[in-house]
């Protein structure tokens, strides 16, 4: 249940940025696009300072063995994440199946979902430990972060003009994505919870998860880059800014609460 609290408010911020870019300017939705990119790009930051982490933690000659297995299998878990995006990319434009915006947005959702089942390991750890308080601050925490979030899954759908009308296509979509994105925090709690822990698997979901932010951010970014006069125009990076910054608080709040 408390898996389920820290994920769902991924829904709320993305509805909440949905409706309000009907009535948003050319530079307005510029805007909330660097945002949702500023946002992503904290996440990419966070998760690849915990695989770095991992990683280097074990670059000593009594732990060589592993470190190469975790250096070669989280390599081989970027690049190949990228390439697989490239290839369905192409794909389904060539085939005219699916929008940009609409793969885009399911990109950002599967990062992040992948992404987030480190918050059920955080939330799950803290019951088993007996730190009820510890636990019930992360899923506090983790629900404000998150809803930051669901900006980045809105963000693609406007990246080329506003939504003037949230018809049931497009909500239910928002809905599925969002879920998608934010609800893999619960069965993460559940497997950590019942004992089953690899920090391998971990960094190599984090992997996967980088590399797809960094992948469905650059789409972000590149329409905020148009909107917002290009790399020379002070309103793109002050959004990237003010996406990280807003990441970055509540990512502070979270830590200085339950320390």
């Amino acid at each position: 249940m408390l898996g389920f609290r820290a994920g769902i408010t991924v829904l709320l911020g993305a509805l909440l940025i949905l409706y309000s870019s009907r009535k948003a300017s050319g530079t307005s939705l510029g805007f909330l696009n660097g945002l949702a990119g500023g946002v992503l790009a904290y996440l990419a930051l966070e998760a690849g300072s915990e695989v770095s982490e991992y990683v280097e933690g074990l670059a000593k000659w009594v732990t060589l063995a592993d470190f190469l297995d975790a250096f070669i299998v989280t390599s081989v878990a970027l690049i190949s994440t990228w390439l697989i995006l490239v290839g369905v990319e192409r794909r389904l434009i060539s085939s005219g199946g699916m929008s940009s915006s609409v793969l885009t947005a399911i990109i950002v959702s599967i990062a992040l979902g992948l992404h987030n089942v480190g918050e059920g390991f955080a939330i799950a750890a803290s019951l088993l430990a007996g730190r009820i308080a510890s636990a019930l601050l992360f899923t506090i925490g983790f629900a404000v972060r998150n809803l930051t979030e669901g900006f980045a899954i809105a963000g693609p759908f406007f990246m080329r003009s506003p939504v003037k009308v949230v018809d049931k296509r497009l909500f239910f979509l928002v809905i599925g994505l969002s879920l998608l994105a934010g609800l893999p925090v619960v069965p993460r709690a559940l497997v950590y919870y019942l004992g089953v822990s690899s920090e391998l698997f971990t960094a190599t979901l984090l992997t996967i998860s980088i590399a797809s932010i960094i992948y469905a951010m650059l789409h972000i970014n590149l329409s905020a880059l148009a909107k917002l006069g290009g790399v020379s125009g002070p309103l793109f990076w002050i959004s990237i800014f003010s996406g990280v910054a807003l990441a970055y608080t509540t990512e502070t709040i979270i830590l200085s609460s339950i320390s």
